[in-house]
């Protein structure tokens, strides 16, 4: 991604329609369909449509902005921002933040070109298999502290395909949305084959140290989701 495109990035907030300056800070990435930057530079994905609507329900005045995935939860942890969105849960992750109701899906998937013969369920797919996850992701923590032989981990999404494409690794674990969209887009349908590792839902973990200021937020917002979900067909 260019210096250009990521300042660009970093300007694209979606703020609430309440009056006066925005309390709540969040920050997501791109990553569709969950979040992504539409065509009219509007922020989009059943993610932050779930979130917007639980935040308005609520009357919660927030505003969203995009940055680059690990550098969004280092900006909370140091209290740059008040949450972040769409994250699964991760030990990691509570000491500093709380996590809300599931607002979107996620399966862990490990994806394997077609013809290959490797078993993700086997302990020698583990020993053998060289595999990677996106950078700054629950995915490539689990596989580093399970024991994988785990490779440079890319900055991009679409660079999973690339190098699984090019035999740089044998499998690798991803959000199945996110790769299911980058295989469609990119015509790949018939060469790439998916096996469940583990349902991972989706949703908001928001700064401890902002909830001691405003305890009653993470109710509020909770409240909120299962409507907000049914709403935009994120039930299952």
């Amino acid at each position: 991604m260019s210096p250009k495109r990521l300042l660009l990035m970093t300007l694209v907030f979606a703020c609430c329609s309440s009056v006066g300056q925005a309390q709540l800070r969040l920050g997501t990435q791109e990553l569709p369909p969950y979040s992504f930057t539409n065509e009219q530079g509007q922020l989009d994905g059943v993610a932050v449509h779930v979130v917007r609507c639980a935040l308005d329900a609520a009357q919660v005045p927030y505003e969203i902005g995009v940055w680059p995935w690990a550098r969004v939860q280092l900006m909370v942890q140091r209290n740059d921002l008040d949450g972040f969105f769409a994250a699964s849960y991760a030990e990691e992750r509570e000491i500093y933040a709380a996590l809300s109701e599931v607002i979107a899906p996620q399966q862990w998937r490990w994806y394997l070109l077609k013809d290959s013969t490797l078993d993700p369920s086997s302990p020698e797919f583990k020993q053998e298999a060289r595999v990677t996850a996106y950078i700054g992701t629950n995915m490539l923590n689990w596989m580093l502290e399970k024991g994988y032989k785990v490779q440079s981990a890319p900055a991009r999404q679409e660079q999973l395909l690339e190098m699984l494409k090019f035999n740089r690794v044998d499998a690798v674990l991803a959000n199945n949305l996110v790769m299911e969209k980058i295989i469609s887009d990119t015509g790949q349908q018939d060469k790439v084959r998916s096996v469940l590792q583990q349902d991972k839902p989706l949703g908001v973990y928001f700064s401890k140290n902002y909830l001691k200021t405003h305890p009653d937020l993470l109710d509020r917002f909770n409240a909120q989701v299962a409507g907000c979900r049914e709403r935009f067909g994120l039930m299952q």
